[in-house]
C-alpha cells in the first residue's frame, strides 16, 4: 500500500513539470486565496446587484496585492473568490470596517475564508 501511494505521489508531482507542454499555464508561486460569502439583500433585485458589481470593478482594480477576483452571485448570497499576492494584502482589505460595511448593507456578517494556494493553473490558453 505504501509503495502504491508513493508511486501515485511521484506521478502526480511529475505532472506539474509537464503541464505547460499540454497548454496549461502552471504557477507554483505561494499565493493566498479567499472566498467571501455575504447574505444577499432580498430588497435588491438581481439586475440591480449586477449593476452594483459592475460599478465596483474600478475599486477592485486598484487594490494592492489583489491578483484576481471572480464575482459570485446566487439566489441567497453574493461575494467572490479572490487571489492575493500574500495574506497581508488580503487582511489589509478585509478589515473590521469592511466587515461592518457589508453587515450594514446585508444585515449579517460576511464570511471570509482564507486558503494557502501553493499551485495555480490557468486553462484559458491554447491547448496543444
Amino acid at each position: 500500500m505504501n509503495r502504491r501511494l508513493s508511486v501515485i505521489t511521484i506521478a502526480a508531482t511529475g505532472l506539474f513539470a509537464f503541464a505547460p507542454a499540454f497548454g496549461q499555464a502552471v504557477n507554483s508561486e505561494k499565493l493566498v486565496a479567499t472566498i467571501v460569502i455575504a447574505k444577499r439583500p432580498p430588497s435588491v433585485p438581481r439586475d440591480k446587484l449586477d449593476q452594483l458589481i459592475v460599478a465596483s470593478v474600478p475599486t477592485y482594480q486598484k487594490i494592492s496585492g489583489l491578483l484576481a477576483k471572480f464575482f459570485t452571485v446566487n439566489d441567497d448570497s453574493y461575494g467572490g473568490m479572490y487571489l492575493w499576492s500574500d495574506r497581508k494584502a488580503a487582511e489589509a482589505w478585509f478589515t473590521p470596517a469592511w466587515t461592518a460595511n457589508v453587515k450594514d448593507k446585508t444585515g449579517a456578517d460576511p464570511q471570509v475564508i482564507y486558503f494557502d494556494s501553493p499551485v495555480q493553473i490557468d486553462n484559458r490558453g491554447p491547448r496543444h
